[in-house]
């Protein structure tokens, strides 16, 4: 039994163990803070770019199709996607109402015109690209200015135990038994005549059971457990960026806000009076 838990013992690598549950928790801390910053890295640079650029990159045809469709459903109609052998067609904005003209034409410079399937697409779908990149710019640079938030790990433990555990069990059992031959103690002879010169013979039977069992249990435990206790904090939009960068996205916040309140005329001077000082 020593033998067996000794080599136990041995194969059980628990210095192994528990350098591996500390590297696998420092490195989930580490990657988990590295997505954060590429996070915001990458959202830096967007806030950062022209409306143009954002739009670009950000903002799909089909995306300003879907939200002019949304915005006028009585005037606008869009055309799901269809394509035969020979030539296939995206989505299109069309019409549901041949020769009407609606009001929010004004809104693109396009007041009194006949809405058509062209002017949707040529000429109102690209300033509706526009407007949806320079919302979507704008509502993400009021977030970057109000600051970032950032998940960081306050405190916490690692625990690592092993436990081993043996236990042998033995068990004997031993049965005996005597039992002498059906002629002992004289009760008959073998022969009915003549003399008897000999003693009786007598047969005695043993008989020994012997039930053995042995039995040895070994097992080993390892039980390791992390406990880590998370921490919000705000990180202030001049400690990520530049001056350059920082005013730029600070632009495209306050664009689309209201105009500032004309600011009161200033009250005209007292009128001295003779004698006052």
């Amino acid at each position: 039994m020593a033998a067996r838990t000794g080599a136990l013992v041995n194969e059980v690598d628990f210095p192994g163990f528990v350098a591996q549950l500390v590297h696998g928790t420092f490195d989930a801390i580490v990657d988990a803070s590295i997505r954060q910053m590429e996070s915001y890295a990458d959202l830096l640079a967007a806030v950062a770019m022209t409306t143009e650029q954002f739009t670009e990159r950000n903002v799909t045809p089909d995306q300003a199709r879907d939200w002019l469709a949304q915005r006028h459903p009585g005037d606008v109609a869009l055309l799901l996607p269809r394509g035969t052998d020979e030539v296939a067609v995206g989505a299109q904005l069309a019409p549901r109402t041949e020769g009407a003209s609606p009001a929010w034409l004004a809104e693109y410079g396009l007041e009194g015109q006949e809405l058509t399937a062209e002017i949707l697409e040529q000429q109102v779908l690209p300033q509706v690209r526009n407007k949806v990149g320079s919302e979507r710019l704008q509502l993400l640079s009021t977030m970057v200015t109000l600051g970032l938030n950032r998940v960081a790990v306050k405190d916490g433990s690692v625990s690592a135990k092993v436990m081993f555990r043996a236990a042998a069990k033995d068990a004997s059992n031993v049965q005996y038994a005597q039992s002498p031959d059906g002629s002992a103690g004289g009760a008959s002879n073998w022969g009915t005549r003549g003399n008897n010169a000999y003693a009786g013979v007598q047969t005695l039977v043993q008989t020994v059971s012997v039930n053995a069992q042995s039995s040895t249990d070994l097992r080993a435990d390892l039980f390791g457990e992390v406990k880590l206790n998370f921490v919000s904090e705000t990180l202030p939009l001049d400690k990520l960026t530049d001056p350059v960068q920082r005013n730029l996205i600070q632009r495209h916040a306050v664009r689309g806000a209201t105009a500032p309140v004309a600011a009161a005329p200033a009250l005209p001077a007292p009128v001295a009076t003779p004698g006052a000082r």
